[in-house]
Order: structure tokens, then C-alpha cells, then sequence
């Protein structure tokens, strides 16, 4: 993207922060009618950020210097609105949460362990007859402690693994939750009620469940590569790029858009350090055909039209 370009979407940035005054308005009015150069900018910009916020809040009624991006049907936001556009955390009473770019072990009073992956928050409801979590976003890897009495239940996106004496790894992104089995068994029901749908996934094997598409069939899981994340490393073989782009954003501030949805199929295969998503971001440029561009809360994806997507595509 263009020296200008950029600019302008800093603009944008900033200007849906919550911060802005109507003076900050003015000002972007007057850059972006001070000569032809910026106006082509600020209209490349504000045709990306049309697409990429189609979700966001309506600007109030009576902002009329809001007017000129409104008119394109581009979405404005306030300050909750940028939360949303900037992936912050909604769960903010969650009772155990980790940060973006946080990795800890939280250890129950059962000596159940639970490793947390960046981004993750759950909510834990231990009685006398159960225990049980709620997985609310992210991804966990649990060592049961062995108790017959109590079963060790984990929901998560209106399904839930059941297991005694076991280790699994249970991730969930909106209603998408996927169960990883390390060792011996774990019972996965979807919907939740324990006399539906269910099937009983063994070590070395993954099921996936949601609400577009149920509950699959357990298959064979590359569990090493799975888990790679609780030694700070992320691994992919031939993974859309969307798939690992969600993954990256687990441990990067800010937003991470593809804004081609061809793009976002690409696979992309390889191993990095999740604590460096800098580099990682630098290797997905050099291997793919793709353009990326870091603003500050923004990184766009966009399509780097001197290289083909065909070599790519081909091998889906």
C-alpha cells in the first residue's frame, strides 16, 4: 500500500478510536481535499475500511463532518465499536483469562491442570457432585486429576467433553470447538445433553463440532504439531491462511484483516515462534502472494497482483 494510503487509513484508525473530536474530523477533510494525490488515498482507504467493517456501528445522528464516509457505506464506530473492530476482549469477568501474547498454567483445587493458550478465558463451576468449566474463547490443554465421583466436564460452544483420568486439548473460536486427544478417552456430546449426539475420541485423534455443522467424526490428529503451542511454537501444514491468521492474532495487539477472500484459502505450512509474529508475518509475505501492511491496531492482507494465486490454488 502506498505512503498516502497508509496515512489515510491511520486516519480512519484514529478517527473511530473514541478519542476524536470534531476538530480531528476537520482535519482529515482538509488532508483529504488538499490535493489530488490524497483525495485517491483517502478514497483507496476508505474502500478497504467499507470492507472490512461492514458489522460496525452507524454513525450517531447529527455528525454530519461524518457525512463524506458514511455516504460511501462505510460503518463508524465509538469507543465500544472499536473494541469489537479491534478484537478486544468481551469476557472481562471471566474467571480465569489469559492476555494477547499470554501463555500460564492454572492449576484447580482437585490438582487438576489447566494450560491456558494466549487469548483464552474460561469460568470454572466446581461442586461437591461435578466439575466442570466453561470455555468461553481460546484454547486449553487439561491433565484431569483422577477423581471416579466427580466427572471432569469442559463446555464450550453448546457441546462438552466429558473425561475422567485423561489429557486433552479442547479450543473453541465463536460456536467452533475442537477436541484433541492425547491420552486415553474423551466423550464428546453435542448438543451438551448427555443422552444426544456423542462419540468417544481416543488418543492420537481430534473431532471437531458446531452449529453450521454438528458433530463430525473423530479422525487422526498430528497431536505433536497440534500441541506445539504450549512450547511457544504455532505449526502448520497446509493450513488455510485464514486458519492461521486466527492463530496469529492470539498473540498480536490489534486486528489482522484478509482483505481478499480468495486470499484467505492459501495454505500455508510451516513452524514459528508464537512470540515473534513480526517475523512470522514477514515469512507469510515471502511465500505467498501477498501483500501485507502493519499500521498501528490494523495489519491488512491484501493480494499481491505480480505474483499468480494459481501455483497456490492448485494445490487445494
Amino acid at each position: 500500500m502506498a505512503p498516502l494510503a497508509e496515512k489515510a487509513l491511520e486516519w480512519l484508525v484514529f478517527l473511530h478510536s473514541g478519542q476524536e473530536t470534531d476538530a480531528d474530523w476537520a482535519a482529515y477533510e482538509d488532508w483529504r481535499a488538499s490535493g489530488v494525490a490524497e483525495r485517491k488515498a483517502a478514497e483507496q482507504a476508505e474502500r478497504v475500511w467499507a470492507g472490512i467493517g461492514p458489522a460496525l456501528r452507524r454513525p450517531r445522528a447529527g455528525l454530519a463532518r461524518r457525512s463524506v464516509l458514511a455516504g460511501a457505506g462505510i460503518a463508524l464506530v465509538g469507543g465500544a465499536g472499536l473494541a469489537a473492530f479491534l478484537g478486544m476482549r468481551r469476557d472481562l469477568f471471566a474467571d480465569v483469562r489469559t492476555a494477547v501474547g499470554e501463555r500460564r498454567t492454572h492449576t484447580l483445587a482437585d490438582g487438576t491442570r489447566i494450560e491456558l493458550d494466549a487469548a483464552t478465558s474460561l469460568d470454572l463451576h466446581y461442586s461437591a457432585k461435578t466439575r466442570r468449566i466453561e470455555l468461553l474463547e481460546g484454547r486449553i490443554f487439561v491433565s484431569v486429576a483422577t477423581d471416579p465421583n466427580r466427572p471432569f466436564i469442559v463446555d464450550a460452544g453448546g457441546g462438552a467433553a466429558r473425561a475422567l483420568g485423561t489429557a486433552f486439548e479442547i479450543s473453541r473460536s465463536g460456536d467452533m470447538v475442537n477436541v484433541v486427544v492425547s491420552e486415553h478417552t474423551v466423550r464428546v456430546c453435542y448438543p451438551r445433553e448427555t443422552d444426544g449426539p456423542h462419540v468417544d475420541v481416543d488418543a492420537g485423534s481430534e473431532v471437531e463440532f458446531s452449529r453450521a455443522g454438528g458433530l463430525a467424526r473423530p479422525h487422526a490428529a498430528d497431536v505433536v504439531s497440534r500441541m506445539s503451542w504450549r512450547n511457544g511454537l504455532l505449526a502448520f501444514q497446509d493450513r488455510p491462511l485464514a486458519e492461521v491468521v486466527a492463530q496469529i492474532s492470539r498473540y498480536r495487539h490489534g486486528r489482522i484483516v484478509i482483505v481478499d477472500g480468495e486470499l484467505a484459502r492459501l495454505p500455508v505450512s510451516g513452524l514459528f515462534e508464537s512470540a515473534d509474529t513480526a517475523a512470522l508475518l514477514d515469512a507469510l509475505s515471502a511465500a505467498l502472494p501477498v501483500t501485507i501492511d502493519q499500521l498501528p491496531w490494523l495489519t491488512l492482507i491484501r493480494r499481491d497482483a505480480s505474483r499468480p494465486l494459481e501455483p497456490f490454488t492448485r494445490r487445494r
